[in-house]
């Protein structure tokens, strides 16, 4: 039986433990409750506001099979477990941007939490609170926890930390996981995954928790440990199959590359190598100097490098000197090793070394990354020398009052997208991204000219960019500058050619330009590229219509209508109707106009008009 004195220490063990989590999360929830004053922003609005599928559970079918992104977007991503709960949250609050920052929040508070409980495995109560703490407070993470889709970062983080505390919690009493604990770690996977695509590296993760293990041989032969961890790994390959065929299946694809517009013009890997290089330092000055922040890194705020550059140089010798100090320190503090390794598999998916990511640098996507520095902040407490460690402790304590300081300044810029745009300009205002915005902004005030000229200095700087080009060519049209309108529409189209109402667009234009011949081949362009659409036969029926082809025209028109289906109106049958009856056809023609009289909402006028004009039915 444990002695009273043992049962005393175990109880104050337990209580500081406690503390340290309830701490950490408590810090969370503080430095960022400013954020619950923020509405919808930037990604928020096309994902969130602006989307039905997530306005309750009407369409929950739908929802767990469908893009994460709005289909006109078509990103490749499948995340059915953050719309599932941005739905949960529509029903709950009705809506109001309220209610969701405040699940963020809560979700980044059990982050720290688990992380700290985590971080207490490896360190004593205090040196894992230093870590929880850099992590609560943390001001690269204000895009994850202040803007509302940043949610897919804090399930994933959440679900990822939880398996790893499941399994390095088992393995300090033994060496070998249970059924029970293998089962929940596999769960949690899915999770993770079905979050966000990062959930992938689990597994390795899992195995980075070993570092310390290893470099201390407590973990025996090689070959015994392998075979204690075999069936654990086992297990999650077949997860992991398991879900490469779920999104086969809903996405037409297990694996696929979104490529970042910064690689549309040259994305090999040796260009894609330089660029990153070049990413590296912001890296290591987000994660350990986070003073300058950004909602966007697009061009030329970051721009593509087909050879080695100044800052490329500087970004391989900062990782180079990290790997050495790891390998270095492998014995002797391979705390440091396993949170390089972490850093290293957790960046894997978004280094653009593997596959083409959707993106180049997004804070967000330093979430995860970041347990590295808050596994280095504990280290730093504990193994400094007796007489320095008070120093060094100050010197946690002063980096989190300075983080939380920052964040607290950083969360009300994603109150909206106009306040996001704002900070944008006023730190980077070489984006394309704020140039378009600033264009935009001289529309809605009835500044034409203002806005073409900034629309075509953003596409002067970057002219990669397929949706940019497409608005540019709504808007020259809108403006009667259909000469102009035209060229640009044809760039989008060779952009993004797999999206319909590019294709449409350039057809409008064409037939406001009266050029039917090319509107039949903008349409035929679209059909080889995208298949049958209603749109490119209605298309197709106003060229034949302008070319006074009228048999065409109606049989055009006869695709659309049966393409459309049950949406079909009277006006789709009238139309229908008044070809037939200019190619002659007076039979087709009653019989369209009989079939529009069935509808209800039907504009009784006008089919008499046109019943007068045929004659009586024979």
């Amino acid at each position: 039986m444990a002695s009273s004195g043992s049962r005393l220490r175990l109880h104050a063990f337990s209580t500081a433990s406690a503390l340290a989590v309830g701490g950490a999360a408590l810090l969370a929830v503080l430095v960022y409750a400013n954020s619950l004053a923020n509405g919808f922003a930037y990604d928020d609005v096309w994902i969130i506001q602006h989307r039905d599928l997530v306005h309750g559970f009407g369409r929950l079918p739908e929802l767990l099979t469908t893009d994460y992104w709005p289909d006109r977007f078509g990103s490749g991503l499948f995340r059915p477990l953050t719309l599932l709960t941005f739905a949960i949250d529509w029903w709950l609050w009705g809506g109001d941007p309220f209610g969701f920052h405040l699940v963020n929040i809560l979700l980044h508070a059990a982050v720290a939490a688990v992380l700290t409980a985590l971080l207490l495995r490896l360190f004593p109560w205090w040196a894992a609170l230093a870590g929880g703490a850099v992590f609560a407070v943390h001001p690269v993470h204000t895009e994850a926890v202040a803007n509302v889709v940043g949610r897919a970062e804090l399930l994933t983080a959440f679900f990822m930390i939880s398996a790893c505390l499941i399994y390095f919690a088992r393995l300090g009493r033994e060496d070998r996981l249970g059924r029970a604990r293998t089962a929940a770690i596999a769960v949690l996977y899915v999770l993770a995954m079905l979050s966000k695509e990062l959930g992938v590296v689990l597994p390795a993760l899992l195995l980075v928790l070993d570092v310390p293990k290893l470099a201390r041989g407590d973990a025996g032969q090689l070959r015994a440990y392998a075979r204690s961890r075999a069936p654990l790994i086992l297990t999650l390959a077949a997860v992991l199959l398991t879900y490469l065929g779920a999104r086969w299946l809903v996405l037409g694809a297990p694996v696929e590359s979104v490529p970042d517009r910064v690689f549309i013009p040259d994305a090999s890997i040796a260009t894609r190598f330089f660029t990153m290089t070049r990413v590296w330092p912001r890296y290591f000055h987000l994660l350990f100097f986070p003073t300058e922040l950004s909602a966007d890194y697009s061009p030329a705020v970051i721009l593509p490098a087909s050879q080695l550059t100044m800052t490329g140089v500087l970004g391989i010798g900062l990782v180079a000197l990290t790997v050495l100090l790891a390998v270095l320190g492998f014995r002797r503090r391979p705390e440091f090793s396993m949170a390089v390794a972490w850093a290293a598999i957790a960046l894997l998916p978004v280094s653009n070394l593997v596959f083409v990511a959707e993106i180049v640098l997004a804070e967000r996507t330093l979430y995860v990354p970041s347990v590295a520095v808050s596994i280095i902040a504990s280290l730093a407490a504990v193994a400094s020398r007796p007489q320095l460690r008070s120093w060094i402790v100050a010197g946690l304590a002063l980096w989190v009052a300075g983080g939380s300081f920052v964040t607290v300044r950083r969360n009300p810029v994603w109150k909206n997208t106009d306040t996001v745009f704002q900070d944008m300009l006023e730190h980077h205002p070489e984006s394309v991204r704020v140039l378009w915005w600033l264009g935009d902004r001289h529309l809605q005030r009835g500044d034409w000219e203002g806005a073409k000229e900034r629309y075509y200095r953003s596409l002067e700087i970057w002219p990669y960019q397929g949706q940019y080009l497409a608005e540019l060519a709504v808007h020259l049209t809108d403006h009667g500058e259909l000469a102009e309108a035209e060229p640009i529409a044809e760039q989008a189209v060779a952009m993004v050619p797999n999206y319909l109402d590019i294709h449409i667009l350039l057809g409008v234009i064409r037939l406001q330009r009266n050029d039917a011949a090319g509107v039949l081949a903008a349409a035929e362009r679209a059909r080889e590229l995208i298949g049958e659409d209603a749109l490119i036969h209605r298309l197709r029926a106003d060229a034949y219509e302008q070319l006074g082809e009228f048999d065409s025209a109606a049989s055009a028109a006869e695709e659309f209508i049966r393409l459309k289906g049950a949406d079909t109106t009277w006006q789709d049958w009238l139309r229908l109707a008044r070809l037939h009856a200019a190619a002659g056809d007076t039979d087709a023609a009653l019989r369209a106009l009989a079939a529009s009289e069935e509808t209800s909402s039907a504009d009784r006028a006008a089919l008499d008009s046109l019943r007068a004009l045929l004659g009586p039915s024979p």
